[in-house]
């Protein structure tokens, strides 16, 4: 059956200008890949090309429309050999291609005006063809992304046969069957474009497939990098849907920052898990996300699951996953920096305190010790000189104390806590006084607390006080008890005890029978680490200050050992 091969060229024009207008749908969705724009200039050119190819035979420009048809045809194997390179991030050896390029125009144009023969530019056109579907081959054989490696082995492959057919067309017309015109339907010249028809219709499939690939990859790959970046993130990040509240997703940071797993969120709506606080909080967080789009650093008090109250900043955004709207949440625990806040306005504020109260005790001594030495100027030598004498050296002596505790306390806020041995501190406090009559017993094995520097201060005071207010007494003891709330630390005396009507004011500031730093500062200073302090003894048996560490600030020095 004869075939027109006029008809067939119409044939390959319409489905050339359809393959570019695929390559050009496949470049409107996917311009973040390079070399795509390239495949459509080289689908593109080709189908000029044969379209001019239409009216060669029928335009007083045969000469013309025959170099400039051929030419873009063979631009089109140019760009889609660049396009390929761009595309598996290489860059194209321009030394090379533009040379080849110009070679053929000389050879065309010579064989055009200077030798009019069909055979020679139909041999020419093939052997050039040829080379540029070489490199095409040869780059997608070359190094490339695992994921596409099937679609580029057939491209590669397509590309190889289809220049080993030119190269096949070149040597038969020149050897065996010359060329009498474009469409006279020889053997080789139906072959020719049915291999142009086939071959441009597979290209353009598998061009399409290999995008694909490479997008189905890059999603698995961001995907990948969105579950790492998810689970690996140290804040806690909670993904609900928008509509009903229904928890997605969580990651283990939040797991982490909130005690509760996948299995107790998964699948329930973040209103019935006890999570919230205030439940009206995420009802807030939604209606800022619903009107603006996101929420950012809202401060709110969550509920780990073993009941232990949490601050933290949350941020949320909406986000759209399978088609449905979602909020994803991320959540970052703040309360040590709210409690450092809170151990930083507290030092300030005792700082302040400070300044009054030892300011007014050192007055206080010193209007003792003017008021001794004005007496001492009137009073002839004998005992009462001498206890004059010895009032002005307590005062001095009070006045010198002060003064270096004074040097101490500026350090806070500024010298953070730290771990002191109960047994060494209360020791060292009790060195200051005279302890002739009184037993000093320590049951603190291996105990140390976290505390304030001037946690030697808080045992001072106790000392002070049990020797100003409970003689005659003959014991001091200090013992430490493991509790369900903690470590409970009591300091006791066996002497006349505190009366019941003092107890509800003994920790306040100014309060009793000599104003200082006293009991009000022991408390303050405890409190820096979050030990509370009662007395709960009884008058007439004597003091009892117990000092409750909480757990996490007490530790022994030798495991096994009980307090």
């Amino acid at each position: 059956m004869d075939i027109d091969l006029r008809t067939f060229s119409l044939l390959v024009v319409i489905a050339s200008i359809l393959q570019a207008f695929a390559i050009a749908f496949l470049y409107a969705g996917n311009k973040k890949y390079r070399g795509i724009g390239w495949w459509l200039l080289g689908s593109a050119l080709p189908a000029i090309g044969f379209f001019l190819m239409l009216f060669r035979d029928i335009s007083s420009f045969e000469n013309i429309i025959i170099i400039l048809a051929n030419t873009l045809i063979i631009g089109g194997y140019i760009f889609i050999y660049v396009g390929v390179m761009r595309f598996l991030d290489k860059r194209e050896d321009i030394r090379l291609v533009t040379p080849v390029f110009v070679i053929f125009l000389i050879f065309y144009f010579y064989f055009t005006y200077g030798s009019d023969d069909i055979t020679a530019r139909t041999a020419i056109l093939s052997v050039f063809q040829a080379f540029y579907l070489f490199l095409t081959s040869l780059a997608l054989i070359g190094e490339k992304p695992r994921a596409i490696a099937g679609s580029a082995h057939f491209i590669a492959g397509l590309e190889f046969l289809i220049a080993s057919f030119a190269l096949f067309r070149s040597g038969y017309v020149l050897v065996i069957s010359p060329v009498d015109s474009f469409f006279t339907a020889t053997m080789i010249q139906t072959a020719s474009f049915m291999v142009y028809f086939a071959g441009g219709f597979l290209l353009t499939i598998g061009l399409i497939i290999m995008v694909n690939q490479r997008l189905n990859a890059d999603d698995i790959e961001s995907k990948e990098y969105f579950e790492l970046f998810f689970h690996m993130i140290p804040d806690g990040i909670l993904i609900l849907r928008f509509d009903n509240g229904t928890i997605a997703d969580i990651n283990e940071g939040f797991t982490y920052l909130t005690g509760f797993s996948r299995d107790d969120t998964i699948g329930s709506s973040a209103f019935d898990i006890n999570l919230w606080k205030t439940r009206g909080d995420l009802q807030v967080v939604l209606n800022e996300v619903q009107r603006k789009g996101f929420c950012e650093n809202f401060e709110v008090l969550f509920l780990r699951k073993n009941g232990i109250e949490i601050t933290c900043i949350l941020s949320a955004s909406i986000i759209t996953l399978q088609d449905i709207p979602h909020i994803i949440c991320v959540i970052r625990d703040i309360t040590d920096r709210k409690r450092a806040e809170a151990a930083l306005q507290q030092a300030n504020k005792k700082l302040n305190l400070l300044s009054s109260i030892t300011r007014h005790d050192i007055l206080n001594a010193v209007t003792v010790l003017a008021g001794y030495l004005e007496l001492s100027c009137d009073e002839p030598e004998g005992p009462k000189l001498q206890d004059y004498l010895h009032k002005m050296n307590e005062s001095t002596n009070n006045i010198r104390h002060q003064i270096e505790f004074t040097r101490e306390y500026q350090e806070i806020g500024v010298n953070t806590a730290t771990w002191h041995d109960v047994r060494e501190t209360v020791q060292k406090a009790g060195s200051e006084f005279e302890m002739k009559g009184v037993t000093l017993t320590i049951d603190c094995r291996d105990i140390e607390i976290f505390a304030d520097p001037l946690l030697e201060k808080v045992f001072y005071n106790f000392f002070d006080n049990a020797f100003r207010y409970a003689p005659p007494f003959t014991t001091i003891s200090v013992s430490c008890t493991e509790t369900e709330e903690g470590l409970s630390l009591i300091f006791a005396d066996d002497g006349r005890g505190i009366p019941e009507d003092f107890r509800k004011n003994l920790f306040n500031r100014g309060f009793g029978k000599n104003t200082g730093l006293g009991l009000f500062l022991s408390r303050e200073i405890l409190a820096i680490t979050g030990i509370s302090i009662t007395e709960n003894g009884e008058e007439g048996k004597g003091a009892r200050f117990e000092m409750t560490v909480p757990k996490g600030s007490y530790r022994r020095t030798k495991p096994g050992n009980s307090p």
